[in-house]
């Protein structure tokens, strides 16, 4: 069914700056397609200095909600009226939905990494867990593991001091699971002896760097690790394949894209989007 803009319209909307590689409005408008809703999902170009000034005129309109990317997930909580514990804690919000005038602030980051582990079998819970990076999405995935019931979780980095960031953030706030340590192969091997799930949570093997590797061998990893991957492009990273060669069970970035953006989906619109039209997304997305 063609999209038909009308009076009842409602928009949603993704910020950011850069924003024309985005995928939002392919997996957005497909999911208002086939389920038939009368929205439609556009993207923004908003420089930093408008990011203000682009929050009141959404408020001013009565945008439905929009998302958030780079660079502003961190700076769009100051013209919030409203942010989720959850947000707060991870420092970002990538998601904001308006009701009756007032904006509310969300993080679907951490919630969509989750759900594409699920998906795949893989569950958090009394899990050991080694993340390599400690970005703002290393900081966010660490929260949501651990109000998951992760039973441990290392944060390895180059700079010792933003892993202890979100270590002692996560301790102080959640449970007190977490540790930090630099990021060294010798690190890396120690603690991935009881490690059930290892994340490179860095863009390093990104395109167009796919020669890249944030390590340099995981053949010392057991079989029965799961290693993830945030990068979805390209699809087996060369992190991915060491791991497969050492025979743990991968999981790459799509699941993480896709499930974040369903998560955000269902908070503006209230509707429950089903395993079928997942695959869907994902197939869209892929090809």
């Amino acid at each position: 069914m063609e999209v038909q803009i009308n009076g009842h319209t409602k928009i949603l909307g993704v910020i950011g700056d850069p924003i024309e590689h985005s995928l939002s409005p392919r997996i957005h408008n497909t999911l208002c397609k086939h389920l038939d809703l009368n929205y439609v999902y556009v993207p923004f170009r908003v420089a930093p200095d408008h990011l203000q000034d682009a929050v009141k005129g959404f408020k001013a309109v009565g945008i439905t909600g929009f998302n958030v990317t780079i660079p502003h997930k961190k700076n769009i909580i100051r013209y919030l009226d409203e942010v989720s514990k959850e947000a707060l804690l991870m420092g970002a919000v990538n998601t904001v939905k308006n009701i009756d005038g007032r904006l509310y602030g969300y993080n679907t980051d951490g919630d969509g990494f989750v759900k594409s582990l699920k998906s795949q079998g893989v569950y958090i819970k009394d899990k050991n867990i080694v993340m390599i990076g400690a970005g703002g999405s290393a900081r966010g995935i660490a929260v949501k593991l651990a109000m998951e019931g992760a039973r441990s979780i290392i944060i390895l980095n180059r700079t010792l001091e933003k892993a202890q960031d979100i270590s002692s953030m996560i301790n102080n706030n959640i449970h007190n699971i977490s540790q930090s340590d630099l990021f060294t192969n010798h690190n890396l091997i120690c603690y991935a002896e009881s490690c059930d799930i290892l994340i490179n949570t860095t863009p390093i093997g990104m395109y167009p760097d796919t020669n890249a590797c944030p390590v340099e061998d995981l053949s010392f990893l057991n079989p029965g690790t799961v290693a993830c991957d945030l990068i979805y492009n390209p699809e087996k990273t060369v992190f991915l394949s060491k791991a497969e060669e050492a025979g743990c069970k991968t999981v790459n970035g799509w699941g993480m894209l896709i499930f974040q953006a369903v998560s955000a989906f269902e908070i503006w619109t209230g509707v429950k989007v089903s395993g079928d039209l997942i695959k869907i997304l994902h197939e869209l997305c892929i090809n």
